[in-house]
């Protein structure tokens, strides 16, 4: 099967395209009014750096290693965990494709009732689905065609910012105090730090057979650092000037009528098509025979779903998968800097422990979920969540760092204990 092997200017595309997304806006929406606005642009410049880095890094990895995404998950656990790891990134990738195909829905069904007075969430839903499979046929044949959706996606941002600026008195919006109150920075930072990261298990699929490794990895730094900070900010100053906290709103406020389809339409696809592209990467790295329809079947299940479902009813579970991979990667990461044979038990622990951290630090909004994990807590008599407790404190960093800690110390320790037991005995 085909792979990538592009350099500077395709990684840069993607991942500006990736960084560009609609989804991003609320989560910028959610620091103010607590933060000035100066402060949450300053979290939100931070989280895309900090979420860039990591994306690079496993870029850099699979370019260099030209393993992907299920083979570099794969490497600490060994054999045994590379079929739960495979079902786990097609659950992701499929869910992932039917999220952004519900967002679309929600948002023109919105559209359509206010401009032709009635919903059409069916014939909307079909038609953006035939839209995404054919852009996403268009792309794997033509990647090139990224470069020119990413032209139109600066455009639209730069239109976006010109609209905010000059409609909403953003210049005197821009002088208001802090309220305080939850997020606080470091809070701030772990929020806008979700969405980046939820890119995570693409990275390497996308990257694996790139020859410019360094052109690869600094695409996707810069390009994903900076369209997020973009549409951080939009998300910081432009929700809350329009009373609107969410993208249908948003669209709905922007007043461009059944316009606004086709902004969809370009900020959306190529999210489609990554999730699309890398199921059929999971696909093929299980040794089974792929063509071109492969792509579909991601957009096949997620067909019905957008018919009957909102994005309320997907968020929760997309953020609590999303949770799964951020201390999956600090294994990765770690091991890839002390590779060694280890017992199944050690990556498990970092992994596991790094989202039991997650949760209990910010539980995803699952009613269930954050249920179960309250009634455990109180049997253990402990706070919960923790970040009541501790005020200034985010889920996805520490979350990171714990399974990258364990992960290493593991290896170093184990690379102690076999360099011992090769030392010839004295006397």
């Amino acid at each position: 099967m085909n792979r990538p092997n592009s350099g500077f200017v395709d990684h840069f595309a993607l991942w500006a395209s990736l960084g560009a997304s609609l989804y991003l806006m609320p989560f910028g929406a959610l620091l103010v009014p607590e933060l000035s606005i100066g402060q949450a642009v300053v979290a939100a410049l931070l989280a895309a750096l900090l979420a860039s880095l990591l994306v690079a890094a496993i870029v850099a990895l699979a370019a260099r290693t030209n393993r992907s995404t299920l083979d570099l998950l794969s490497e600490p656990l060994g054999d045994r965990g590379r079929l739960p790891l495979a079902a786990l990134l097609v659950l992701r990738h499929t869910l992932f494709a039917t999220f952004a195909l519900v967002l679309i829905a929600d948002a023109a069904s919105l559209l359509g009732v206010r401009s032709l007075g009635v919903d059409l969430r069916p014939f909307w839903v079909l038609f953006f689905a035939a839209a995404a499979l054919g852009a996403s046929l268009a792309l794997r044949r033509w990647p090139l065609l990224r470069r020119v959706g990413l032209g139109l996606i600066i455009l639209l941002a730069i239109a976006i910012s010109a609209s905010a600026y000059m409609e909403f008195e953003i210049p005197s919006y821009l002088k208001r105090p802090a309220a305080g109150g939850w997020p606080e920075f470091w809070q701030a930072v772990s929020v806008m730090l979700v969405f980046p990261l939820l890119w995570l298990p693409v990275a390497a699929d996308h990257a694996r057979g790139s020859l410019d490794r360094r052109g690869a990895s600094l695409g996707a730094l810069l390009g994903l650092s900076l369209m997020a900070t973009w549409f951080g900010a939009l998300g910081i100053v432009y929700l809350p000037a329009t009373d609107s906290g969410d993208i249908p709103g948003f669209l709905v406020g922007m007043q461009l009528g059944l316009g606004a389809m086709i902004f969809l339409l370009v900020l959306q696809l190529d999210e489609v098509f990554v999730n699309a592209r890398s199921f059929e990467f999971v696909v093929s790295d299980l040794n089974h025979q792929v063509n071109r329809l492969t792509l579909a079947i991601p957009m096949l299940v997620a067909i019905p779903a957008a018919i009957f479902l909102h994005v309320g009813d997907l968020e929760g579970y997309l953020l609590f998968v999303g949770a799964l991979f951020v201390p999956a990667f600090g294994v990765v990461l770690a091991f890839s800097l002390r590779p060694i044979d280890q017992p199944l038990a050690f990556p498990l622990v970092a992994w596991l422990g790094g989202f039991i951290l997650y949760q209990w630090i910010s539980p995803s909004d699952i009613g269930w979920w954050q249920d179960a994990v309250n009634w455990l807590t109180e049997q253990l008599g402990i706070a919960f969540p923790l970040s009541d407790e501790i005020g200034w404190l985010g889920a996805v960093i520490p979350s990171f760092l714990f399974a990258f800690a364990v992960q290493l110390i593991a290896c170093a320790t184990l690379t102690r204990s076999a360099g011992r037991s090769l030392t010839p005995a004295a006397g």
